[in-house]
């Protein structure tokens, strides 16, 4: 791990992966103008740009837009790699669903005192509890409106679904993620995303993943991948790129295995960064 920024600017074209929420948002949410003109810059200089979330493609619209994807085109990641899509056209490029036999668990898990659940259904977050902080936070993050459910395992029965995540007080998760991995052992992955967000996906979901099949449909290599993150669903992206940041805000393990380490998001850290690769 570095904690200074000692490389040459990158060659061009390259992809650049980012991180929404604790990367390219300052505490506050906003993102500033000045990382939003260094990653236009970028692009103008012939980046190719992926947004990679844990948010739903309809969260991550608003940002894409103002980072200049609507000019510039690029990619989307969405649902922690469960989602692949070209921007510019629309056309999703790959998908993957939790099977249905990780509802049970999920429902039981979730229905604990403190706990409850969410997922996405078209543009729409349903719950069993549309009351709870956390749900509440996805909603404000994501711009979707919330439809309460009374039980996900037979309102949504006909639906196919992208991710669920668990909602608790952090001090309730480093537990429930080790019962829910090992419940649902080969055919969900359970991490957390925020200290109050345990998101099941299905088995192998990763952004690593789905960044790995867009260089394959750009023709692009590792050593082409410049990635950016803070929590845990990163650090595989952040491996993989030949240029690995994470946040100066991001958790220990994900610093430990980056390239860099950025200043924190609260001081455009990312900005500061990105600025060194401009040609």
């Amino acid at each position: 791990m570095k904690n200074s920024i000692p490389f040459s600017p990158f060659t061009f074209p390259f992809l650049l992966a980012l991180d929404v929420d604790g990367t390219l948002t300052r505490p506050d949410g906003t993102i500033s103008l000045r990382t939003v003109n260094v990653i236009k810059e970028l692009q103008r200089s012939g980046a190719v740009l992926c947004i990679a979330s844990g948010r739903p493609p309809l969260g991550i619209r608003p940002v894409a837009e103002l980072l200049g994807m609507g000019e510039f085109g690029g990619y989307i990641i969405g649902f922690n790699g469960g989602v692949l899509m070209d921007y510019a056209t629309g056309q999703v490029l790959y998908t993957a669903t939790l099977p249905s036999e990780a509802l049970p668990v999920i429902a039981e898990c979730s229905r604990r005192p403190g706990h409850t659940v969410l997922t996405y259904v078209d543009d729409e977050i349903c719950t069993e509890d549309a009351t709870d902080p956390y749900v509440h936070i996805s909603h404000q993050r994501n711009g979707m409106p919330v439809r309460e459910v009374a039980d996900i395992l037979t309102d949504l029965s006909a639906e196919t679904l992208p991710k669920c995540i668990i909602t608790s007080d952090p001090c309730e998760m480093p537990a429930l993620q080790r019962e829910v991995t090992a419940r649902l052992y080969g055919m969900a992955d359970a991490y957390l995303s925020e200290a109050y967000f345990l998101e099941v996906v299905p088995r192998g979901t990763d952004k690593a993943d789905a960044l790995v099949r867009l260089l394959e449909h750009l023709g692009l290599s590792h050593g082409n991948l410049i990635a950016a993150g803070d929590g845990h669903n990163d650090m595989g992206m952040i491996r993989l790129a030949a240029l690995g940041i994470a946040m100066g805000n991001a958790h220990p393990d994900v610093r430990q295995v980056a390239d860099v380490v950025a200043p924190s998001h609260a001081d455009d850290g990312l900005a500061q960064v990105l600025e060194q690769c401009l040609p």
